[in-house]
């Protein structure tokens, strides 16, 4: 919220989209960037906008999000939910800033990770929420302020054999990768859309529509439709 005007309405396309789905999906992941400013005036259109929301909803924040305020107006900045036989793991990777400064690449914390170690011992098959992408995209804009220190990440992993995947926003791509063996899976964007290097298009282009992914696993497999709504 506050990066267009347009952006209250394109999230409630998506929301509609969502909420037409039937069944219902099990869980709506937000990986960050609730706010463009992290203005309390962001954050409190975005809870209206999410209090329409009937399902379970995780959020994460973002290098656009401000800590303090997403976590009042929003909620937790980490969360362990479980989903049937399935766990959503979110993880804040925001580097804090001064007021009115921001630090676009990613971390987490030793805190962050030790979360998801212990979330990860129980077993259970595990997504996992982070804004910032911990491998290249192959992007200009946006690999220099992936997620830094990726390894850290890696060796978590490395303990385990559960993870389904990792549920990424950031890059405003629709995308597919792998890290340390897991699928890297990008949302896309909902207000704008970041273009890859060799496309002859604006490199931030506000005039594609609002993308959103569809995950499904059955029997172990998952699938993932990107849809344009």
């Amino acid at each position: 919220m506050g990066a267009t005007d347009e952006a209250p309405a394109r999230l409630r396309r998506a929301l509609a989209h969502v909420a037409a789905c039937s069944p219902q999906p099990d869980v709506l992941v937000l990986s960050g960037d609730l706010a463009d400013h992290g203005l309390d005036a962001e954050y409190e259109l975005a809870a209206e906008l999410l209090s329409t929301v009937a399902i379970p909803l995780v959020a994460c924040p973002g290098n656009h999000d401000v800590r303090a305020r997403f976590v009042h107006h929003l909620g937790p900045a980490e969360s362990v939910v479980d989903v049937g036989e399935h766990r959503l793991v979110a993880l804040n990777s925001l580097v804090d800033a001064a007021e009115g400064e921001r630090i676009d690449p990613g971390e987490l914390s030793e805190d962050s990770l030790r979360l998801l170690d212990e979330a990860l011992a129980a077993g259970r098959p595990t997504f996992v929420a982070v804004h910032h992408p911990p491998v290249d995209l192959h992007v200009d804009l946006m690999d220099p302020i992936k997620l830094t220190a990726p390894e850290r990440l890696a060796a978590v992993f490395s303990r385990h054999d559960n993870v389904v995947a990792v549920l990424v926003g950031h890059a405003h791509t629709m995308a597919a990768t792998t890290f340390a063996g897991v699928p890297v899976l990008v949302g896309g964007g909902l207000v704008s859309t970041v273009t890859t290097d060799a496309e002859d298009m604006p490199q931030i282009d506000y005039s594609q529509p609002p993308t959103i992914a569809l995950h499904l696993v059955e029997d172990g497999h998952l699938v993932t439709h990107w849809r344009v709504v």
